[in-house]
Protein backbone atom coordinates (compact mmCIF):
# COMPACT_ATOMS: atom_id res chain seq x y z
CA UNK A 1 0.00 0.00 0.00
CA UNK A 2 1.14 3.80 -0.72
CA UNK A 3 0.45 5.58 1.95
CA UNK A 4 -0.78 9.22 0.96
CA UNK A 5 -1.06 12.46 3.12
CA UNK A 6 -4.82 11.62 3.11
CA UNK A 7 -3.86 8.36 4.68
CA UNK A 8 -2.38 9.97 7.49
CA UNK A 9 -4.80 13.42 7.99
CA UNK A 10 -7.96 10.68 8.41
CA UNK A 11 -6.09 8.38 11.13
CA UNK A 12 -4.71 11.56 12.68
CA UNK A 13 -8.71 12.62 13.25
CA UNK A 14 -9.84 9.49 14.09
CA UNK A 15 -7.01 9.44 17.08
CA UNK A 16 -7.80 12.75 18.09
CA UNK A 17 -11.79 12.34 18.09
CA UNK A 18 -12.50 8.40 18.69
CA UNK A 19 -15.25 8.89 16.49
CA UNK A 20 -15.92 8.28 12.86
CA UNK A 21 -18.64 10.64 12.73
CA UNK A 22 -16.73 13.67 14.73
CA UNK A 23 -13.57 12.88 12.67
CA UNK A 24 -15.64 12.69 9.31
CA UNK A 25 -17.01 16.42 10.46
CA UNK A 26 -13.28 17.76 11.44
CA UNK A 27 -11.92 16.47 8.03
CA UNK A 28 -15.05 17.83 6.34
CA UNK A 29 -15.64 14.48 4.52
CA UNK A 30 -18.67 12.00 4.37
CA UNK A 31 -18.83 9.11 7.09
CA UNK A 32 -18.94 6.95 4.19
CA UNK A 33 -15.57 8.32 2.65
CA UNK A 34 -13.49 8.34 5.84
CA UNK A 35 -14.67 4.33 7.14
CA UNK A 36 -14.12 3.40 3.61
CA UNK A 37 -10.28 5.07 4.01
CA UNK A 38 -9.71 3.79 7.38
CA UNK A 39 -10.97 0.36 6.48
CA UNK A 40 -8.25 0.57 3.44
CA UNK A 41 -5.81 1.22 6.42
CA UNK A 42 -6.59 -0.87 8.46
CA UNK A 43 -6.47 -4.12 5.71
CA UNK A 44 -3.25 -3.65 4.63
CA UNK A 45 -2.28 -3.33 8.30
CA UNK A 46 -0.62 -6.87 9.98
CA UNK A 47 -2.14 -5.91 13.72
CA UNK A 48 -5.22 -4.03 14.52
CA UNK A 49 -4.66 -0.37 15.24
CA UNK A 50 -7.98 0.52 16.76
CA UNK A 51 -10.36 -1.60 18.71
CA UNK A 52 -14.15 -0.54 19.42
CA UNK A 53 -15.49 0.40 22.85
CA UNK A 54 -18.69 2.05 24.17
CA UNK A 55 -16.93 5.18 24.25
CA UNK A 56 -15.73 5.07 20.37
CA UNK A 57 -12.74 3.49 19.05
CA UNK A 58 -9.54 3.35 20.88
CA UNK A 59 -5.92 2.72 19.01
CA UNK A 60 -4.13 -0.32 19.62
CA UNK A 61 -0.40 -0.03 20.75
CA UNK A 62 0.53 -0.68 17.00
CA UNK A 63 -2.09 2.26 16.51
CA UNK A 64 -0.50 4.88 18.22
CA UNK A 65 3.12 3.71 17.17
CA UNK A 66 1.49 4.45 12.98
CA UNK A 67 -0.11 8.11 15.30
CA UNK A 68 3.70 8.99 15.68
CA UNK A 69 4.62 8.55 12.32
CA UNK A 70 2.01 10.66 10.67
CA UNK A 71 2.32 13.39 13.71
CA UNK A 72 6.53 13.69 12.63
CA UNK A 73 5.37 13.99 8.91
CA UNK A 74 2.63 16.33 10.11
CA UNK A 75 5.06 18.78 11.78
CA UNK A 76 7.71 18.55 8.73
CA UNK A 77 5.13 19.52 6.14
CA UNK A 78 3.72 22.52 8.37
CA UNK A 79 7.44 23.59 8.97
CA UNK A 80 7.18 23.39 4.96
CA UNK A 81 4.21 25.52 4.57
CA UNK A 82 5.49 27.98 7.39
CA UNK A 83 8.46 28.26 5.62
CA UNK A 84 6.55 28.75 1.66
CA UNK A 85 4.26 31.20 3.38
CA UNK A 86 7.67 33.01 4.72
CA UNK A 87 9.11 33.15 1.47
CA UNK A 88 6.17 34.68 0.20
CA UNK A 89 6.02 37.26 2.98
CA UNK A 90 9.10 37.38 4.42
CA UNK A 91 7.69 37.34 7.77
CA UNK A 92 5.92 34.55 9.82
CA UNK A 93 2.72 33.78 9.53
CA UNK A 94 0.37 30.96 10.42
CA UNK A 95 -2.06 30.28 12.91
CA UNK A 96 -1.08 29.22 16.48
CA UNK A 97 -3.80 28.23 19.09
CA UNK A 98 -2.66 28.49 22.92
CA UNK A 99 -5.24 27.17 25.66
CA UNK A 100 -4.18 28.58 29.24
CA UNK A 101 -6.38 29.76 31.91
CA UNK A 102 -8.53 32.87 32.64
CA UNK A 103 -6.51 34.93 35.32
CA UNK A 104 -3.27 33.83 33.35
CA UNK A 105 -4.84 35.32 29.94
CA UNK A 106 -6.78 38.30 31.61
CA UNK A 107 -3.64 39.73 34.01
CA UNK A 108 -0.25 37.94 32.26
CA UNK A 109 -0.93 37.59 28.76
CA UNK A 110 -3.63 40.36 27.39
CA UNK A 111 -1.69 43.38 28.47
CA UNK A 112 1.42 42.31 26.48
CA UNK A 113 -0.10 41.32 23.47
CA UNK A 114 0.67 44.41 21.90
CA UNK A 115 4.35 43.45 21.47
CA UNK A 116 3.74 40.22 20.32
CA UNK A 117 1.59 42.11 17.27
CA UNK A 118 4.36 44.14 16.75
CA UNK A 119 6.84 41.36 16.17
CA UNK A 120 4.72 38.98 13.82
CA UNK A 121 1.91 41.31 12.20
CA UNK A 122 1.18 38.34 10.06
CA UNK A 123 0.75 35.31 12.99
CA UNK A 124 -2.54 34.85 14.11
CA UNK A 125 -2.88 34.14 17.87
CA UNK A 126 -5.89 32.17 19.54
CA UNK A 127 -6.58 31.78 22.73
CA UNK A 128 -8.85 29.12 23.92
CA UNK A 129 -9.72 27.83 27.56
CA UNK A 130 -9.03 24.59 28.73
CA UNK A 131 -12.67 23.28 29.71
CA UNK A 132 -13.55 19.90 31.41
CA UNK A 133 -12.21 17.19 28.49
CA UNK A 134 -9.55 19.66 27.09
CA UNK A 135 -6.80 17.43 25.67
CA UNK A 136 -3.48 18.40 24.36
CA UNK A 137 -2.67 14.74 22.98
CA UNK A 138 -5.96 15.16 20.73
CA UNK A 139 -4.38 18.37 19.35
CA UNK A 140 -7.09 20.84 20.80
CA UNK A 141 -4.42 22.80 20.73
CA UNK A 142 -0.76 23.79 19.53
CA UNK A 143 0.05 24.65 23.10
CA UNK A 144 -1.12 25.38 26.85
CA UNK A 145 -0.21 27.00 30.17
CA UNK A 146 -0.95 24.07 32.69
CA UNK A 147 -0.76 24.12 35.70
CA UNK A 148 1.07 21.41 37.35
CA UNK A 149 3.31 19.06 34.79
CA UNK A 150 1.56 17.01 31.96
CA UNK A 151 1.61 13.43 32.41
CA UNK A 152 1.48 12.08 28.53
CA UNK A 153 4.89 10.85 27.59
CA UNK A 154 4.29 12.31 23.89
CA UNK A 155 3.75 16.23 25.04
CA UNK A 156 7.33 18.31 26.13
CA UNK A 157 6.60 20.76 28.69
CA UNK A 158 8.95 23.14 30.57
CA UNK A 159 8.38 25.20 34.13
CA UNK A 160 7.25 28.81 33.08
CA UNK A 161 6.80 30.44 36.69
CA UNK A 162 5.67 29.91 40.11
CA UNK A 163 2.57 31.15 41.97
CA UNK A 164 1.51 31.78 45.32
CA UNK A 165 -2.11 32.03 46.89
CA UNK A 166 -3.29 33.19 49.71
CA UNK A 167 -6.47 33.17 52.21
CA UNK A 168 -8.60 37.12 51.41
CA UNK A 169 -11.13 39.05 52.68
CA UNK A 170 -11.85 42.86 52.52
CA UNK A 171 -11.48 45.06 55.82
CA UNK A 172 -15.60 45.40 55.31
CA UNK A 173 -16.07 41.79 55.83
CA UNK A 174 -13.92 41.20 58.60
CA UNK A 175 -15.48 44.58 60.72
CA UNK A 176 -18.89 42.59 60.46
CA UNK A 177 -17.72 39.16 60.88
CA UNK A 178 -14.48 38.78 62.65
CA UNK A 179 -11.45 37.71 61.45
CA UNK A 180 -10.70 34.34 61.73
CA UNK A 181 -7.53 32.93 63.87
CA UNK A 182 -7.62 29.16 62.81
CA UNK A 183 -8.31 27.29 60.00
CA UNK A 184 -11.09 25.54 61.96
CA UNK A 185 -12.97 29.41 62.48
CA UNK A 186 -13.66 29.28 58.91
CA UNK A 187 -16.66 27.19 59.26
CA UNK A 188 -18.12 30.30 60.77
CA UNK A 189 -17.61 32.10 57.28
CA UNK A 190 -19.16 33.13 53.70
CA UNK A 191 -16.59 30.68 51.94
CA UNK A 192 -16.55 31.63 48.13
CA UNK A 193 -14.95 28.64 46.12
CA UNK A 194 -15.25 26.87 42.80
CA UNK A 195 -17.78 25.08 41.14
CA UNK A 196 -15.74 21.44 41.71
CA UNK A 197 -17.40 19.48 38.92
CA UNK A 198 -16.23 22.22 36.21
CA UNK A 199 -12.71 22.34 37.37
CA UNK A 200 -10.20 21.13 34.36
CA UNK A 201 -8.44 19.13 36.94
CA UNK A 202 -9.15 17.89 40.56
CA UNK A 203 -5.80 19.64 41.31
CA UNK A 204 -7.06 22.89 40.80
CA UNK A 205 -9.48 22.75 44.02
CA UNK A 206 -7.32 25.28 45.68
CA UNK A 207 -9.95 25.57 48.80
CA UNK A 208 -9.58 21.91 49.49
CA UNK A 209 -5.62 21.95 49.39
CA UNK A 210 -6.01 24.93 52.13
CA UNK A 211 -8.97 23.39 54.33
CA UNK A 212 -10.12 19.66 53.20
CA UNK A 213 -13.53 20.59 55.57
CA UNK A 214 -14.12 23.66 52.40
CA UNK A 215 -17.30 24.06 51.57
CA UNK A 216 -17.92 27.11 49.61
CA UNK A 217 -21.51 28.75 50.24
CA UNK A 218 -20.86 30.94 47.30
CA UNK A 219 -19.37 28.67 44.21
CA UNK A 220 -18.14 30.53 41.26
CA UNK A 221 -16.58 28.75 37.78
CA UNK A 222 -13.72 31.53 37.37
CA UNK A 223 -11.16 32.45 39.44
CA UNK A 224 -10.98 35.74 37.74
CA UNK A 225 -14.63 35.73 39.23
CA UNK A 226 -13.77 35.00 42.86
CA UNK A 227 -11.49 38.19 42.95
CA UNK A 228 -14.79 39.95 42.37
CA UNK A 229 -16.74 37.94 44.76
CA UNK A 230 -14.30 38.67 47.50
CA UNK A 231 -13.70 42.45 46.73
CA UNK A 232 -17.20 43.25 46.49
CA UNK A 233 -17.18 42.11 50.26
CA UNK A 234 -19.16 38.41 49.75
CA UNK A 235 -16.81 36.77 51.35
CA UNK A 236 -13.22 34.95 52.17
CA UNK A 237 -11.63 33.12 49.32
CA UNK A 238 -8.58 31.23 48.25
CA UNK A 239 -7.25 34.02 45.58
CA UNK A 240 -4.05 34.09 43.01
CA UNK A 241 -2.47 36.68 44.06
CA UNK A 242 -1.02 37.42 40.93
CA UNK A 243 -4.75 38.43 40.04
CA UNK A 244 -5.11 40.85 43.48
CA UNK A 245 -1.96 42.95 42.78
CA UNK A 246 -4.46 46.43 42.92
CA UNK A 247 -7.12 45.10 45.22
CA UNK A 248 -7.72 46.74 48.81
CA UNK A 249 -7.63 43.19 50.40
CA UNK A 250 -6.67 41.80 53.93
CA UNK A 251 -4.70 38.25 53.71
CA UNK A 252 -6.06 36.60 56.61
CA UNK A 253 -4.76 33.30 58.22
CA UNK A 254 -1.17 33.99 56.65
CA UNK A 255 0.15 31.05 57.87
CA UNK A 256 -1.92 28.99 54.94
CA UNK A 257 0.07 29.82 51.55
CA UNK A 258 0.02 27.84 48.20
CA UNK A 259 2.62 27.73 45.79
CA UNK A 260 1.48 26.05 42.05
CA UNK A 261 3.48 26.12 39.31
CA UNK A 262 2.85 27.20 35.47
CA UNK A 263 3.80 25.05 32.96
CA UNK A 264 4.36 25.48 28.74
CA UNK A 265 3.33 22.68 27.16
CA UNK A 266 3.54 22.00 23.65
CA UNK A 267 3.98 18.84 21.06
CA UNK A 268 7.24 17.22 20.79
CA UNK A 269 7.26 17.08 17.04
CA UNK A 270 6.31 21.36 16.51
CA UNK A 271 8.52 23.15 18.65
CA UNK A 272 11.00 23.42 15.52
CA UNK A 273 7.96 24.93 13.33
CA UNK A 274 8.69 28.74 12.92
CA UNK A 275 5.02 29.88 14.03
CA UNK A 276 5.37 27.98 16.72
CA UNK A 277 8.48 29.00 18.09
CA UNK A 278 7.31 32.21 18.08
CA UNK A 279 4.28 31.87 19.97
CA UNK A 280 6.53 29.70 22.41
CA UNK A 281 9.04 32.51 22.95
CA UNK A 282 6.81 35.16 23.38
CA UNK A 283 4.98 33.05 26.65
CA UNK A 284 8.45 32.82 27.62
CA UNK A 285 9.12 36.10 28.18
CA UNK A 286 5.60 36.48 30.06
CA UNK A 287 7.14 34.62 33.59
CA UNK A 288 8.50 37.95 34.17
CA UNK A 289 4.93 39.11 34.75
CA UNK A 290 4.11 36.90 37.72
CA UNK A 291 5.02 37.23 40.92
CA UNK A 292 5.26 34.19 43.19
CA UNK A 293 3.44 36.23 45.76
CA UNK A 294 2.31 39.29 47.09
CA UNK A 295 2.56 40.84 50.93
CA UNK A 296 -0.34 40.88 52.80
Amino acid sequence: MALHWDDARYFLALARTGQIGKAAELLGVSNITLSRRLKQIQTESVAPLWTRSRNGLELSDEGRRLVAYFERVEAELDAAQDFMAGQVSGEIAGTVRVAAPEGFVNQIVSPHLDAFVAAYPKLRLEIVPQTPGFSMSRRQADLAVMVGEPTEPELAHEHLSDYGLGVYATASYLDAHGTPSTVEDLTDHRLIGYVEDLLFSPRLNLQRSIWNQWTSTLSVYSPVAQVEAVSSGAGIGVLHTFLIRDRALVRILPDLKLTRAFYLVSHQNTTHVPRIQAALGFLRSLAQYIPDDVSP
